[in-house]
């Protein structure tokens, strides 16, 4: 028996843009997210296993693709995503490569960003 997938909780897109290679999408972190809690006290910030979380199942649904999840490469975060922050997130995914790559702005500026392969 397979265990259940992880409830993974998406937050509600202001803006939505599809372009010829994926998506533009923009939001507000809600601040009461239970991903906050213990991450960290004092100063809470998304966490990025959340933000790489967010960037598939996003993808998945606007851009459909049936692929499961091989690894990541390049992912780096540059900067910390807070509640209450309007972040863009631009996907692209390259159906060839069986790869997404993703990318977090706040305010013009990249917080993070890398790439999902898939099988």
């Amino acid at each position: 028996m397979r265990a259940p997938e992880p409830v993974i909780l998406l937050p509600e897109i202001d803006s939505f843009e599809r372009r010829p290679d994926g998506l533009n999408l923009q939001f507000v972190v809600p601040a009461d997210l239970g991903y906050f809690a213990g991450h960290f006290p004092g100063v809470p910030l998304l966490p990025g296993v959340v933000q790489i979380g967010w960037a598939v199942e996003l993808a998945r649904q606007h851009v459909p693709f049936d692929a499961q999840f091989r690894a990541l490469a390049g992912v780096k975060f540059m900067r910390v995503i807070q509640p209450g922050a309007t972040v863009a997130l631009q996907l692209a995914f390259d159906a060839a490569a069986r790869e997404l790559s993703f990318e977090y702005r706040c305010g013009g500026q990249p917080c993070s960003g890398g790439r999902a392969l898939f099988q």
